[in-house]
């Protein structure tokens, strides 16, 4: 082929992917499903071949007529036209053991459901004989209108699966199909794809959001799915144990004809077992499709599909049964943290705080004469506050104890905060530790407490970590040499911008430098422009990085870094796990494969900074609303499946997953999460109570109080939430005010006592003592 040729040829390519139309319509052999008028709002039984639509915003899902495989095709109106989204019979499940042709199919309303039988292998290698049904329906929203997709198998025994050159079940939605040349000369460079769950920095996957992101601008459309994790309680080591063999992400397949299709979907690379159990066997999930012509960054499409799924999360507005308040919690805490015995560690002459309550990790054996900063800082920040609410002789005197202790933490030679106590010379770190204990909590307990060498020690350490910052362009490595700064292993932590962003507006407003908020800014620039898959580690990290930028007035990059940290939460209920509820939890750390109770509250911690500075959207405060409730399942009274012991008010570190055998309890009793018992109370009930525990009041100064002489302010921030559907009346107090009078006003207006607060909204209050 001479060169003018091939350049004509892909210019001919490029024009047809430029196009409105997607470019497989012209090359794929199946004939599209015609458009039939949509049906009224009756039920109906159709007895011809006609297909049926879903109409939902600029979409039509049509449905293949009785007589076919179970499949779709999805349509997007473009100007007056319908215009191919998808191929052709698109099956609603894919594998050779549902072989699903529609027998029945019914309208009902807006919604759409096929019937008929199939035929597998069962276990025994006898034929199974099963029934199915699959509904169709549209989300009531105007701007985000998802079509689920639920099929249910009806199987009267267990199912054998064919695990053998592919494996199934799987959910795939065929958008495309191109020449070979077309996807390496421009089409793999015109997507962008967003895959879950959230890897770590080497590539080990989670089992966080499960959810998929493409758009392909060669066509015109960005596509979303979003699968029903709770409704697909099937999964399991017997077949296939979700993310540890799912993954939701994109699939290319070459065909003899020399084309490639391309897909997006919930994918599995192999499988633990063939079983699939007798009973209701569902396949659920969400799409999404919507036109667009233009090129977008990863940061924008990262925006945009966060947006759209925060509709799909809906709380389960349930409490356990052991929840009493946040005030009996973390008074219980307070009496377990003087339990010597169980939490005392020594090193050096100095009593600290063992990262785990004595013996009760069947996984990590704790140093006897060495104990962490971490544990210190996670307790001591939170009880300087509690402590000026409820004055404990005993207790001030453990934390006076503690405070004793933090300069110790202090390395004069290698101008740092340290983790342990007993730091060697040749002393390697894990990044996120002194940079989150050291740079971020260090310093406020020293501005509680009134330490000037705490604060200082904080100010030199910054700066060590600004020579760190810019060695490495503000990509930090996860491990490294604390003497040279020389990085160790492949590993990066790059999210460790967001807390070092935040430590320097904290440097900034102790010493009133503005070079201090030029570093902050250009470490949140980074975040914002390194790619988005890159960012995960600890959730609390992002969370850090977005108080930042709102802080800076960076509104575009905190609400990125928000949507970022969502995409680490636990958006289902895992059906495996009977005990207890992970929904609106968040993974620990990118690939552990739980929720942890540190992890939990520190992650939402930095939200109501966040909020205080302007940001505030609704999907925020259901996820921390769901916090709010399921959180306690942590503690022993709260769950079946944790073994009843001493110390019942400090948490357990892991809930268990079906990822990981269901293990809940084993890592240990967090004293380190004693700490964010204290905050739990300090957020949602301290300063402010609202009669009915439906609501939400969330205190949002926390994070700004730097004097604890000067704590509860006299002026007092919060936000109330109404998760539930209905009108609710509220009636809310103000502890903090004790014998005084406390004056409440809504965006400046002064409301009584008690007043109405709308379903699904919330109000902005300040209390005036």
């Amino acid at each position: 082929m001479s060169a003018l040729n091939r350049r004509f040829f892909v210019k001919t390519l490029l024009a047809s992917a430029a196009s409105a139309t997607p470019a497989c319509a012209a090359i794929h052999k199946r004939i599209a499903f015609p458009v039939t008028p949509s049906d009224g709002d009756h039920s109906k039984s159709t007895g011809d071949s006609a297909p049926l639509n879903i109409d939902a915003g600029t979409q039509q899902l049509r449905i293949a007529p009785i007589g076919s495989s179970l499949s779709f095709q999805n349509f997007l109106r473009i100007g007056s036209d319908w215009k191919p989204a998808t191929l052709a019979a698109v099956p609603f499940v894919t594998g050779p053991s549902f072989p699903l042709i529609t027998e029945r199919i019914k309208r009902n309303g807006s919604s759409i459901r096929c019937e008929g039988s199939a035929e597998a292998e069962a276990v025994d290698g006898k034929t199974l004989k099963y029934g199915w049904s699959a509904e169709v329906s549209a989300l009531a929203n105007e701007q985000f209108p998802w079509i689920r997709i639920r099929t249910t198998l009806r199987l009267p025994a267990p199912l054998k699966l064919q695990q053998k050159s592919g494996i199934e079940p799987q959910i795939i939605t065929w958008l495309s199909a191109n020449s070979t040349l077309m996807e390496g000369q421009s089409g793999s460079w015109r997507r962008v794809l967003l895959s879950q769950p959230t890897r770590n920095s080497l590539g080990t996957a989670g089992n966080d959001l499960p959810a998929v992101y493409l758009l392909d601008q060669n066509l015109g459309i960005e596509t979303m799915m979003f699968f029903d994790m709770d409704n697909m309680g099937w999964m399991s080591s017997e077949n296939l144990p979700r993310f540890l063999v799912y993954r939701c992400s994109n699939i290319s397949r070459f065909e003899k004809d020399g084309t490639q299709r391309q897909g997006i979907g919930l994918l599995a690379d192999q499988a633990t077992g063939n079983v699939l159990p007798a009973g209701e066997i569902n396949f659920s999930y969400w799409l999404l499709q919507r036109p667009l012509t233009r090129l977008i960054t990863e940061q924008e499409a990262v925006s945009r599909w966060m947006e759209a799924l925060l509709p799909l999360f809906e709380e389960k507005l349930l409490w356990p049964t052991c929840a009493t308040s946040w005030s009996e919690f973390a008074a219980g805490t307070v009496r377990d943290l003087q339990d010597k015995d169980a939490t005392v560690a020594e090193a050096n002459g100095h009593r600290g705080l063992r990262a785990y309550v004595k013996e009760s990790s069947q996984i990590w054996k704790q140093s006897g004469d060495n104990f962490e900063l971490m544990t210190l800082a996670d307790v001591l920040w939170p009880s300087l506050l509690y402590l000026r609410l409820h004055p404990s002789p005993s207790f001030e005197l453990e934390c006076k104890d503690l405070l004793s202790d933090l300069p110790g933490f202090y390395n004069s030679d290698t101008r740092s905060i340290s983790n342990d106590f007993k730091h060697s010379h040749d002393e390697r770190a894990d990044s996120w530790y002194p940079f989150e204990n050291g740079l971020v909590k260090y310093p406020m307990i020293g501005s509680l407490s009134g330490s000037k060498e705490l604060t200082d020690h904080f100010l030199v350490a910054f700066d060590t970590a600004k020579k760190m910052a810019q060695q490495y362009n503000y990509l930090f490595p996860i491990y490294y040499q604390v003497a040279t700064l020389r990085a160790e292993g492949a590993g990066t932590n790059y999210a460790i911008g967001g807390l070092y962003s935040w430590a320097a507006i904290l440097a900034h407003k102790l010493t009133g430098d503005d070079h201090y908020l030029d570093e902050a800014r250009r470490a949140v620039r980074v975040l914002y422009t390194v790619p988005s898959d890159r960012l995960f580690h600890e959730p609390q990290e992002l969370a850090y990085g977005a108080l930042a930028a709102a802080e800076l007035g960076m509104q575009t990059e905190c609400k990125y870094l928000l949507y970022e940290q969502l995409r680490m939460f636990y958006w289902f209920s895992d059906p495996s796990q009977k005990s207890h509820e992970i929904r609106g939890m968040v993974q620990a750390a990118a690939s552990i494969l739980y929720p942890a109770f540190k992890e939990n509250v520190e992650a939402i911690l930095p939200w109501i900074g966040i909020m205080k500075r302007g940001v505030v959207f609704e999907g925020l405060l259901r996820f921390m609303d769901q916090q709010r409730r399921n959180n306690f399942y942590f503690f022993q009274n709260c769950s079946s499946a944790l073994e009843k012991a001493s110390t019942p008010f400090i948490p357990f570190e892991n809930l268990g997953t079906l990822e990981l055998g269901g293990q809940t309890g084993n890592v240990g009793k967090e004293i380190y999460g004693a700490g964010e018992s204290l905050w739990m109370y300090l957020m949602f009930e301290a300063l402010g109570k609202v009669d009915d525990r439906e609501l939400m009041l969330v205190n949002l100064d926390l994070l700004d109080i730097t004097d604890a002489k000067t704590f509860p302010s006299q002026k007092l921030n919060f936000i109330l939430f109404n998760p539930t559907p209905a009108g609710r009346p509220a009636t809310v107090t103000i502890p903090a005010a004790r014998e005084r009078a406390a004056r409440l006003t809504a965006n400046g207006k002064s409301i009584g006592g008690t007043f109405q607060i709308a379903g699904r909204s919330f109000l902005q209050l300040q209390a005036e003592i």
